[in-house]
């Protein structure tokens, strides 16, 4: 084997089929797009030049603008949501709690679930009528507070944002919880006999050396807010009044609905740029020393 390896050739037949799918998916699909967005295009009629008019007409359309806006507030919720419910439940059953296996299955189980049926499931919790938010809330003697969740402007984002912090917590907690089981005992053992509470314990101990793993964590929350359509898409479309409209939705909705392609592009372009200045920002805020045990 270590002859085989040692041959670059043999390397390069290795790593060959892995550049193939990377161009081929990935690559040219991502040149594609962003040369027709300089293009005004329908992709049936010949395509017309027009430069950068696209990204100008972009930042003058207002639901453009709200799509961003909404994009940038579910990022936001989406970090408030995650990263510290994630940590807080990583931590209880890293420290080894009772069921700690079945609790590791429950929380990571929706996040397995199709997006489509998680935003179909979650229609009915939020319906007006026989919704279990609006039943409980009656049941509770707070009837006053029950309303159309989807239908209102003010709350079908925060909406949105709960189910997303359902269906992926656990995944989250997963990740952070195998950075956690990757910290050597000795650790913790040492600051057990220093007296050390299982608060300075997270604090001087776990925090510190699974910042590395976090980091990618809060790019994979970051990117993944930004490119979220299903929920949106089935639970309320992007309204109403484009109250929940993301940029992922806007820009099927112009390439798919109003044949715009060249337009569609442009958007596409905008959330690829967004996705790599979340990694930017990300590498940024959480530097991490190579680690030594």
């Amino acid at each position: 084997m270590d002859k085989i390896l040692g041959n670059k050739k043999n390397i390069a037949l290795f790593v060959l089929p892995g550049l193939l799918i990377y161009f081929v998916f990935l690559l040219i699909p991502i040149i594609y797009n962003l040369g027709i967005s300089f293009y005004q295009t329908d992709l049936m009629s010949p395509a017309k030049f027009i430069g950068f008019k696209n990204y100008i007409n972009l930042f003058n359309d207002v639901t453009f603008r709200q799509a961003l806006g909404n994009n940038i507030l579910m990022v936001i919720g989406s970090l408030i949501a995650h990263v510290p419910l994630a940590l807080f439940f990583a931590n209880i059953i890293f420290n080894k709690i009772k069921g700690s296996h079945f609790f590791q299955t429950v929380f990571f189980l929706p996040s397995v679930i199709c997006g489509v049926a998680v935003g179909l499931m979650w229609t009915f919790i939020y319906n007006p009528e026989f919704g279990l938010v609006n039943k409980i809330l009656e049941m509770l003697g707070l009837g006053g507070l029950k309303q159309q969740w989807l239908s209102n402007p003010k709350t079908t984002l925060i909406c949105i944002i709960v189910v997303v912090m359902w269906q992926f917590v656990g995944y989250h907690m997963i990740i952070q919880l195998a950075a956690m089981k990757n910290i050597p005992s000795s650790l913790y053992e040492a600051a057990e006999i220093d007296g050390a509470s299982k608060w300075v314990q997270f604090k001087d101990i776990t925090f510190p050396l699974i910042k590395h793993i976090l980091k990618i964590d809060v790019v994979l929350i970051i990117t993944g807010s930004l490119k979220y359509y299903d929920l949106i898409a089935v639970m309320t479309g992007g309204g109403p009044d484009h109250a929940s409209e993301l940029l992922s939705t806007y820009m099927y909705y112009q390439g798919f609905r109003n044949l715009k392609y060249g337009y569609s592009a442009s958007i596409g372009t905008i959330l690829l740029i967004l996705c790599v200045l979340a990694v930017v920002l990300s590498n940024t805020v959480f530097k991490s020393e190579k680690i030594e045990y």
